[in-house]
């Protein structure tokens, strides 16, 4: 709902939230692929937890693709631009993220403790690569669903709306 009143869009919403998903399907897969057992609720709090920290980076490069489009640029130029300004960003706060919560998984003696913080801090750097190389296609692909499913995207198309009708 909060990505859906920030962009007032019904397609970014779903989008966002589903390549972050994706992010925590990912992580949650290695589990599996590792032979690891983890406690029973740590998809829910996992899930929960990263789908929180890490949304942020999402909206961060939609937020500046949004920008570039709304001054005119072509989607390509767009995403770009998106990616290089907020690569930055992104990378800081995970690597934050992570080494925060690494470090409590590696020192932490308690079973359910250390396996949560980390499937956080794999969670982090999962996220990150997700929104700095998929989001980006993701927002190519669906570009023209994007501009079509939201109110003021381009905010030029809005403001030629709004001269035509006082003409």
């Amino acid at each position: 709902m909060i990505i859906f009143v920030l962009f007032r869009s019904i397609s970014l919403p779903v989008l966002l939230v589903s390549v972050i998903e994706f992010a925590i399907f990912v992580n949650m897969s290695f589990a599996t692929y590792m032979n690891a057992t983890i406690p029973f609720i740590a998809s829910i709090v996992i899930g929960t937890i990263q789908l929180g920290s890490t949304v942020d980076y999402a909206i961060l490069m939609t937020t500046r693709y949004q920008k570039e489009r709304s001054r005119g640029a072509n989607k390509a130029d767009a995403i770009a631009t998106a990616a290089q300004a907020s690569a930055k960003s992104i990378v800081i706060s995970a690597l934050s993220f992570f080494s925060a919560t690494i470090g409590v998984g590696i020192y932490s003696e308690v079973d359910l403790i250390s396996s949560l913080c980390v499937l956080m801090a794999r969670g982090a750097l999962i996220s990150m690569v997700v929104v700095i190389f998929i989001l980006p296609s993701m927002l190519m692909v669906f570009d023209k669903v994007i501009i079509k499913t939201s109110i003021g995207f381009l905010k030029n198309d809005m403001m030629i709306e709004t001269e035509g009708r006082h003409a």
